[in-house]
């Protein structure tokens, strides 16, 4: 039994290095991708956000904005992916070979359905381009919505009160919160 124990005791400790290994590597994994006119290139963090966009000089000759934005889209996409999967082979090795508490403890559940696979991240289609880009509305500069009405003015100010003044000789008024002296 201590001879299982230990040898419990050291694949955890050598599965914890290898775990904080992978994680100090999974946040410095990125990928970039680069579009296969050679116009674009992004650079995608291990969050898989956009850390970084370029463009040829030549890019807005080329191309037009639309096919620009898809262009950066599609990127971005496939660069998220690949980081995923990246960050996915790197926590493979670690997840394999894991005892189950069924096997570890004698009458206990099993946890296997409890932890997810680590799926394989590939590319999906893309979304089809919306109906109504810049180019096929006209202008961007363009506003199709009705203009709004006019603003309404502002309220007129209430007249001021004017107090009337105040006689000296007269006593002032009685008030309940004074002990009535």
């Amino acid at each position: 039994m201590k001879d299982q124990m230990d040898t419990l005791l050291e694949n955890f400790e050598r599965q914890t290095a290898q775990l904080r290994d992978a994680q100090a590597a999974a946040a410095e994994t990125t990928a970039q991708v680069t579009s296969p006119d050679g116009l674009v290139r992004a650079t995608i963090d291990a969050g898989g956000s956009l850390a970084k966009l370029e463009f040829a000089p030549t890019t807005f000759e080329r191309t037009t904005p639309a096919q620009l934005a898809t262009t950066v889209q599609t990127l971005v996409r496939q660069g998220s992916l690949q980081v995923k999967q990246k960050i996915a082979d790197l926590m493979a090795p670690i997840t394999e070979g894991l005892p189950d508490l069924a096997d570890l403890v004698e009458g206990a559940p099993s946890l296997a359905g409890l932890v997810p696979r680590i799926p394989d991240f590939v590319e999906q289609e893309a979304p089809a381009p919306r109906p109504e880009s810049f180019e096929d509305g006209g202008s961007i500069l363009r506003n199709d919505q009705p203009t709004p009405p006019p603003p309404m003015p502002a309220p007129k100010p209430a007249p001021k009160r004017v107090r009337p003044p105040r006689d000296d000789d007269e006593e002032p008024p009685s008030s309940w919160m004074t002990r009535g002296d």
